[in-house]
């Protein structure tokens, strides 16, 4: 799980560098998002439930 969590935040970092130097539009941005969302995604998915009582 901290891989994962070490994954994301080096791809967040990396989202808002190339945001701001190509663009929020470019598709080398958008690729970055993608990718980031899927690793919250994996991120979302592993962790357990949380029960309410």
């Amino acid at each position: 799980m901290e891989l994962l969590h070490t994954k994301i935040e080096i791809l967040r970092k990396e989202l808002i560098y190339t945001a701001l130097n190509h663009g929020f539009t470019a598709p080398k941005t958008l690729h970055i998002s993608q990718e980031l969302d899927k690793l919250h995604n994996l991120l979302l998915h592993n962790q357990e439930p949380i029960s309410y009582q």
